[in-house]
């Protein structure tokens, strides 16, 4: 029997049965829908880790000091932590002091809110900034504490939308500096804050050290944190531990952490690889349900139609054609809660970063992987009732009432 003529007679024997059909799939369909939906959420998050990664550097180390409100010493790095850092931790090739404080900036009327970071030169290297225009900070603007900045490319098109920044002068705080470059745009994280909070250098302005009097820590060599960043990512735990020590030993306080994305990022992939479990097994145990009742279903169906399938072995059809017909109306139960589910999903992962306001993204390997899974289980499901079908004597068939 040709598959389109085994397709056309499973469609016309679900048809006859629509609700009876509809009912039997919907352990499928929410299984599908489940592993779709929360696969999406697990991915968003996954991509939303390896942006904030890549903003910071899988090859960058941080360290911060802790609020007043947290335990430990508050403001306790100072400017010469970073200093020793540069000359005792191993495989650095860029470390920066920042110093930082949520000011408005305003040139020609217009204005905008940035955040304004005092650090040094050597930041240009630590956090990979690439300049659009003009130039970075130079030690010359550090020894003598000059009035230049260099913007964010948000704050640059906010400001000056209709020309060039560099060579214009920009209110930041209540002091004039003279903007010497821009730098070029890079991509913000979006969604909620994760657990690495990283800064979005298109709404900053960054200025010498120095000339940042306004901050919140009121010490004049008092800084916020140390940004570094290594030569090799494999050397990052090693100078992490280092610079851990050391600034220990250097404030004698604990008023800091030490922010690693190489690690948060192997955190998060365990975290999610936990996620990945639970899922699966709510999603396999939907699915389970639904291949019973499937089973249930087509052999219910074996026992309507004794007499139909005792008449077809007696005109001469084979048994693998009888195997092959319902083991086709049992593939499409689970092909359409399939496709069901996964628009399901779909849908439900939308409404998910709507109310919640998680980052969500399909996998398109996940969205194969479900609908495969749920052909599987109209198969595996329907064979039995298949195979008892396709064993019916015709005689006995045809004499069952």
């Amino acid at each position: 029997m040709s598959p389109q003529v085994l397709l056309r007679l499973g469609v016309r024997s679900l048809l006859l049965h629509k609700l009876r059909s509809t009912l039997s799939i919907l352990g499928v369909v929410f299984g599908v829908a489940a592993v779709v939906a929360m696969s999406s959420v697990g991915e968003g998050a996954r991509r939303e880790a390896l942006q904030q990664v890549g903003a910071l550097g899988i090859d960058s180390v941080t360290v911060r000091a802790r609020p007043a409100s947290a335990k430990g010493s508050p403001g306790a790095l100072r400017l010469r932590d970073a200093e020793a850092v540069g000359e005792v931790v191993p495989h650095v090739v860029g470390v920066a002091p920042v110093r930082e404080v949520t000011v408005g900036v305003e040139a020609a009327g217009r204005r905008s809110d940035a955040m304004a970071v005092g650090t040094t030169p050597g930041y240009r290297v630590a956090a990979r900034l690439a300049l659009a225009a003009g130039r970075f900070l130079t030690d010359l603007d550090l020894r003598d504490r000059k009035r230049v900045a260099v913007l964010g490319a948000g704050v640059a098109r906010a400001l000056f939308p209709l020309g060039p920044a560099v060579g214009e002068r920009v209110l930041v705080g209540g002091d004039w500096f003279f903007v010497v470059g821009v730098l070029e745009g890079r991509a913000s994280p979006k969604g909620k804050t994760g657990p690495i909070r990283t800064r979005d250098v298109n709404r900053a302005v960054f200025v010498p050290l120095p000339s940042l009097d306004r901050g919140t820590d009121p010490r004049p060599d008092g800084i916020d944190e140390i940004v570094l960043r290594v030569d090799d990512a494999r050397h990052v735990t090693a100078s992490a531990e280092v610079v851990r020590s050391l600034v220990r030993r250097t404030t004698g306080a604990t008023g800091f952490e030490v922010i690693v994305p190489r690690e948060i990022l192997r955190q998060k992939e365990r975290t999610q690889r936990i996620f990945n479990v639970v899922t699966g097994a709510v999603a396999a145990i939907s699915l389970l349900v639904g291949g019973i009742g499937i089973m249930n279903i087509m052999l219910a169906s074996v026992a309507e139609r004794t007499r139909e399938v005792g008449i077809r072995r007696a005109l001469g059809a084979a048994r693998r054609d009888v195997a092959a017909q319902f083991l086709v109306e049992s593939s499409l139960l689970t092909a359409c809660g399939g496709v069901i589910g996964a628009v399901g999903g779909i849908v439900g992962s939308g409404v998910i970063q709507s109310l919640a306001g998680w980052p969500t993204a399909l996998s398109p390997l996940m969205l194969l992987l479900a609908l495969l899974t749920a052909l599987a289980v109209g198969i595996g499901f329907g064979f039995y009732p298949a195979w008892h079908a396709a064993h019916l004597e015709p005689m006995d068939a045809l004499r069952h009432e």
